[in-house]
């Protein structure tokens, strides 16, 4: 798993995000989307941690992990009709 230092200290700053979550959001995502700038974005639901929405950064290669974080929008702009 290739990282950057930006998610090693992210993942330290939020110990309750896991590893091994992240790489399950990128191998079965709910969505995917490739930001202008060209990375890309994935979210899936993480059930071990209550069923929160758990958004993984990888960089342009799409390989490398950036940043993760549970983004606590996505359910809403999902029922909005913002999120396909």
């Amino acid at each position: 798993m290739k990282t950057t230092d930006y998610f090693e200290q992210k993942l330290l700053e939020r110990p309750e995000i896991q590893r091994q979550w992240c790489q399950r959001v990128v191998a079965s995502p709910l969505k995917r989307v490739v930001q202008q700038n060209g990375r890309i974005s994935y979210w899936a639901i993480v059930s071990e941690a209550s069923d929160r929405v758990l958004r993984v950064i990888l960089l342009e290669d799409d390989e490398t992990f950036h940043n993760a974080y549970f983004d606590r929008n996505f359910r809403s702009r999902l029922q909005r009709g913002l999120e396909p």
